[in-house]
């Protein structure tokens, strides 16, 4: 059996209709909104989809919109099919409510995935959560891989130094060293071929000691296997070279090493941007595009960098630093777009920032950790108990996940890595501390709704609607998600009835990424969609 088999994808390129439309409506309730475009996504050779459209209301109080995120945080990328709409205040005025789930293991940390809407815990055993039951389920063995990705209507798997599209072998593994952090983008596969030779980092002299070498194979879905005589190798400066974070901006796929290294693939030849150094601590861990560009989080600064497909930017105060904690050794470990706004997740004090695009200003929603008390006497948590331990910063709280499901954003916790629980080791965290360390918490806020496309061979129609208070996605006349908008972003729903033009294939979520769009206001929902 497949594990993320669904009888409802079929293959071939992928078109939509989206229109939009505004119903009078009595005088306390909101207008019944209905958008509608279509969009020819082309051959699906993992791209970027981007935005379907924007619009703001006339009185400027709203921000409508919907598309695709195509985000990487350390090491797992997001779901590229899943459709996201939303609706967010301009004076960024919102509450959001945290629920602490059942703990997935019982380890001190966890990484979340998604796909098709489902969340997967993938450390201790993968389990996917079941919303119904309040539970998390185990899931069958999937070969050694936690690591997949819808690609037209097929699935492709990494893994075990190896990777399979629709259960088939494309890449075997390596001779000598090992193929590792897979990414297939923009119809090439890249990945790091890494040989340490049984030693640290060091300069690279020649292959016989050891080496580490960036790849970038042309292959599509049609074609049986990966032909590495058709690659693009860089060998690296660094020996041991890595990557938490891999992006994409435009025709460009992009990797960040772990020795500060930045790569550019473009036109099917790998040039260096950044140089690697040895003796400065220089790593991305999340890439996210946004308004068009590349945001990336980056330690030790813990803030987020800007590429805009030639150089690369450090976006002071993005997120600040809180009052009362020291500034050094930040990491901008997780990136996303819920309700519509920027949210980061920064190690060690495991805070969670929101940035509301139409204001620019930063908001702790909070942090994730309530012990212990923050502190600027120390860089990370807990730093004074481990002066004896091997590592002083174990205890450091890092977001690892920010995944978006449904209404609900999915937010994962650890220690600086995953590992069992020794009280005996760590009795300033007894009895029950250290379960902090690998919680997994559901936010949520009115204006965010998320649901899983099925991939069809020719035009598919979706309707994105607000009417009264609920929002919905359907598809081909089927109802895919709905949730309610409560509370004051309710009560503003009304400025929907009027709204400046709307912006065809652009938004928050970056530039549309496939071959056509079209889109069209009507007077009401049932009016036909014509093209602007």
């Amino acid at each position: 059996m497949n594990l993320f088999s669904r009888s409802c994808w079929a293959s071939g390129c992928l078109s939509w209709a989206f229109a939009i439309a505004a119903t009078t409506a009595a005088a306390d309730e909101p207008p019944a909104v209905m958008f509608t475009v279509t969009v020819d996504r082309g051959a699906d050779v993992g791209q970027g989809f981007g935005s379907l459209f924007e619009a703001a209301s006339e009185d400027g109080a709203l921000v409508v919109g919907a598309g695709f995120q195509d985000g990487y945080n350390t090491q797992l990328r997001g779901d590229r099919h899943a459709l996201r709409f939303f609706v967010r205040p301009t004076d960024g005025t919102r509450s959001f409510r945290v629920e602490e789930l059942p703990r997935p293991n019982d380890l001190t940390g966890t990484y979340l995935s998604g796909l098709d809407e489902v969340v997967r815990s993938t450390h201790g055993g993968l389990k996917a959560w079941d919303p119904a039951a309040g539970a998390w389920r185990m899931e069958p063995d999937v070969g050694g891989t936690q690591e997949v990705m819808r690609l037209g209507d097929g699935l492709l798997e990494f893994g075990d130094g190896q990777v399979r599209f629709d259960g088939r072998t494309i890449l075997p593994p390596a001779e000598r060293g090992k193929y590792q952090l897979f990414y297939y983008a923009n119809g090439y596969l890249c990945f790091y071929h890494v040989e340490r030779g049984g030693r640290g980092y060091r300069p690279f002299e020649d292959d016989a000691d050891g080496f580490s070498k960036l790849y970038a194979c042309p292959w599509t879905p049609w074609e049986p296997r990966v032909d590495l005589a058709r690659a693009s190798v860089l060998t690296l400066p660094v020996v041991g070279e890595m990557t938490f974070a891999w992006g994409r901006i435009g025709d460009q796929v992009v990797t960040g090493s772990n020795i500060g290294g930045f790569y550019v693939l473009e036109e099917g030849r790998w040039r260096m941007l950044l140089e690697p150094n040895l003796t400065v601590s220089y790593q991305l861990y999340s890439t996210l595009p946004f308004h068009g560009r590349l945001l990336m989080g980056q330690y030790p600064t813990g803030r987020l960098f800007e590429y805009d497909g030639r150089s690369i930017v450090d976006l002071a105060g993005w997120p600040p630093v809180p009052p009362g904690v020291s500034p050094s050794a930040r990491e901008a470990q997780t990136t996303a777009v819920y309700g519509g706004e920027l949210l980061v997740g920064v190690w060690p004090w495991g805070e969670l920032w929101r940035q509301g695009p139409d204001s620019g200003r930063w908001e702790m929603i909070r942090r994730m950790f309530d012990h212990p008390p923050a502190s600027d006497a120390t860089v990370h948590p807990y730093e004074a108990e481990s002066r004896d331990l091997p590592v002083a910063n174990l205890w450091g709280q890092r977001i690892t996940s920010l995944v978006t499901s449904g209404d609900s954003l999915y937010v994962s916790t650890s220690a600086k890595s995953p590992s069992e629980w020794e009280p005996e080791r760590y009795p300033f965290l007894a009895p029950d501390r250290w379960k902090s360390y690998g919680a997994v918490y559901r936010v949520t806020t009115p204006g965010h709704l998320g649901a899983a496309t099925a991939w069809t061979d020719g035009p598919t129609t979706f309707e994105l609607s607000i009417q009264g208070r609920r929002m919905t996605i359907a598809q081909d006349g089927e109802r895919l998600a709905t949730a309610d908008i409560t509370g004051p972003l309710g009560d503003k729903l009304p400025g929907l009835a009027r709204l400046k033009p709307v912006r065809w294939g652009d938004g928050l979520y970056g530039p549309f990424g496939g071959a056509t769009l079209e889109g069209a206001v009507a007077a009401d929902a049932r009016a036909s969609a014509a093209t602007p």
